[in-house]
């Protein structure tokens, strides 16, 4: 699966968000989507209680993005990147499959 670095207002305009992410996983650093745009994602710095953050959202057979998953606390950006790579490749196989990995408090 191909996943590209996307820009903030590429990734607010696919997504079409009523709230703002930060306010759950912290300041966003880094957009991503797969090549249709189906799956989306963002890394972010959290507070000093939860370190690195990232989210992947799928879209539904209606058209609305979810979190499929939630990873907070990574030490350090790197770290994030590796397993939010991974996490993505993961939910592009699982595209038919509706799962949830909430790994945040």
């Amino acid at each position: 699966m191909v996943i590209r670095a996307i820009g903030r207002a590429e990734f607010i305009h696919r997504l079409s968000l009523d709230s703002d992410l930060e306010h759950f996983i912290g300041k966003e650093v880094g957009w991503f989507s797969n090549r249709t745009g189906n799956i989306l994602g963002a890394i972010a710095l959290g507070d000093k209680d939860r370190g690195w953050n990232y989210v992947i959202l799928k879209r539904d057979q209606l058209g609305k993005f979810y979190a499929c998953d939630v990873v907070c606390d990574f030490y350090n950006h790197g770290a994030a990147r590796v397993d939010f790579m991974l996490a993505m490749v993961a939910a592009g196989r699982s595209q038919g499959e509706q799962f949830r990995r909430m790994a945040c408090d």
